[in-house]
């Protein structure tokens, strides 16, 4: 298999950005992975902020990754905006705020497809899902992002407001019943603990037709392992140079 062959069909997914090198969820992450090529998606987090803006960040609470205090449905996007969310990994990234939705994709527009996970922890589910497709219709985005989460009531709130957007489930796990759920949600996507992986489930899916996306894979002989692999599936990575170094390390074994 050469090399391209081998990358088209496992593409690589950057985990909120390039979040091995930069400070996750922040635009230097991002910026930091589309400098790639082969990086053709990424994958982010989005909760609301205070005002209802959909803004990017992993946690509900904000003390992990930033300088800030309490929920960040406690701050306005603007006051997110003005926080220290990159110093936690190198003082170089003190400028890094909490960027807005809005922000993360006017950046990537006509360069890198999303996959845009809805968090809501401790937001109205209805709400988030509707704020978010409304900053994703409003930057024409509909069709280089699936909408995903953990929680199915988030995908039918989404489903409901605007059906024709593609959403998918977030799962550690491989229930007997899993592709039957995604069907029932509408889900055409799903995102999987990569070490749920099996030919079985990929079939499954496959038949199904239901892409699939392994996270969060990040040891190179994971990464290798995975490129073996001859079924299509993304795979997420904090290190886009690693499963670089992966798709060439396959190739010379092969």
């Amino acid at each position: 298999m050469d090399e391209q062959t081998r990358a088209s069909l496992h593409p690589c997914v950057a985990h909120r950005g390039w979040s091995g090198m930069a400070p996750e969820n922040t635009m230097a992450a991002f910026r930091l992975a589309m400098t790639q090529p082969f990086v053709q998606w990424m994958e982010l987090d989005v909760h609301l902020s205070r005002d209802d803006v959909p803004v990017v960040i992993h946690d509900g609470i904000l003390k992990r990754t930033t300088n800030g205090e309490g929920r960040v449905r406690d701050l306005t996007a603007e006051q997110l905006g003005r926080l220290d969310a990159g110093s936690w990994v190198h003082p170089s990234f003190y400028t890094e705020g909490v960027p807005t939705l809005a922000e993360v994709l006017s950046l990537t527009s006509g360069r890198c497809r999303l996959n845009i996970e809805l968090k809501g922890d401790d937001a109205d589910r209805t709400l988030l899902a509707a704020r978010a497709v409304d900053v994703i219709r409003s930057h024409q985005f509909e069709q280089h992002a699936v909408i995903t989460s953990f929680q199915p009531d988030i995908l039918i709130a989404v489903r409901n407001y605007f059906p024709s957007i593609r959403t998918g489930l977030i799962i550690d796990a491989f229930p007997q019943d899993l592709v039957s759920t995604l069907r029932s949600l509408g889900a055409s996507y799903l995102s999987i603990g990569f070490r749920h992986l099996s030919p079985l489930l990929l079939q499954q899916t496959a038949d199904a037709g239901i892409d699939v996306m392994a996270w969060t894979v990040n040891s190179p002989a994971d990464l290798r392992r995975l490129m073996n692999r001859p079924e299509p599936f993304q795979i997420c990575t904090n290190y886009p140079d690693r499963w670089l170094a992966a798709v060439k390390e396959e190739n010379r074994r092969s």
